[in-house]
């Protein structure tokens, strides 16, 4: 079963590895558990981050949840970006349902220079279980926005500019999760696989896609390491590595670190009863250090 596994994991990522992809926005980290991390953690994400993650990774979450995290790229006043994500069981045995909102502004003296929101459901299940091995699959279909605004007008403030308009796009996250004895993980994911455009003519733009395959191992129970190989077409392969260590049954710190460019990012989960606290930090070799910061709550499924 280990072998079954294993070689269709590995020939979904060879195969997916061809595809070929630009990029426009892209935000890396979505949420604390992930910036700490540097994203290393795709095969096992145990919080609301699996919906932007993995997708197929949401099927660990033992609970319903719903999670809210912000932070401000490179710690810039204007660039805010939020999200929202939830899920929960599904009746019947038909996997976990989530649903995701994704928010980003760029601002200047109070004005909306431009927006982008993302809105997804999601949907992961098991393909196949036994007593020591599962391997689990899961799916995002989302909705993309950008509005660009106005432009800067006579001003140069754009109070007085011309609306410029919008676009929007339609992407879909593959991806799949095996376990093994609850103490291996294994993970790869494919981000906007269908090769979503937005806009026209040439203002046409491809957005962000990549194909990333991680491993996890829990040699104890209080620690957890990850690892994750993150390749896009015409960009170098980046590596990430992260630790998480439970220091008590309410505090885990975490730490990872990420090549091409190379950065690393540090935080912490405190956990009480069913409420949790994240935040991460997480540097870049040029600009500012970013700060996230989540709060997530568990609740049980009504099915």
């Amino acid at each position: 079963m280990k072998k079954i596994i294993l070689i269709s994991l590995t020939s979904v990522f060879l195969l997916l590895s061809t595809t070929l992809a630009q990029v426009t926005t892209k935000i890396s980290y979505k949420t604390p558990s992930m910036g700490a991390l540097m994203g290393s953690n795709i095969a096992l994400s145990s919080d609301g981050s699996s919906l932007l993650l993995n997708p197929a990774a949401m099927s660990t979450v033992t609970n319903g949840f719903v999670m809210a995290s912000t932070q401000r790229i490179f710690n810039q006043s204007f660039l805010p970006y939020n999200v929202l994500t939830t899920g929960l069981d599904l009746p019947g045995g038909f996997g976990k349902l989530g649903l995701s909102f994704e928010s980003m502004s760029v601002s200047y003296l109070e004005e909306n220079l431009s927006g982008e929101t993302a809105v997804g459901l999601s949907h992961a299940f098991t393909l196949q279980k036994d007593r020591i091995s599962t391997l689990n699959m899961g799916y995002t279909l989302k909705f993309m926005n950008v509005d660009y605004g106005q432009s800067a007008g006579i001003s140069g403030t754009g109070a007085d500019g011309m609306d410029l308009g919008s676009a929007s796009a339609f992407g879909v996250d593959i991806g799949f999760q095996a376990t093994l004895s609850k103490r291996h993980w294994l993970g790869v994911v494919v981000h906007n696989i269908n090769r979503p455009q937005i806009g026209s003519g040439a203002t046409t733009s491809m957005l962000p896609r990549d194909v990333q395959a991680g491993f996890s191992y829990a040699p104890t129970r209080q620690v957890i390491t990850s690892f994750a190989l993150v390749s896009s077409p015409d960009h170098a392969s980046e590596f990430h590595a992260g630790l998480q260590y439970a220091l008590n049954p309410y505090l885990s710190l975490r730490g990872g670190i990420q090549s091409n460019p190379n950065r690393f990012g540090t935080g912490f989960s405190f956990k009480a009863k069913d409420i949790a606290l994240d935040y991460a930090l997480s540097t870049h070799p040029i600009l500012p250090v970013t700060h996230q910061f989540s709060i997530a709550y568990a609740f049980t499924s009504p099915f």
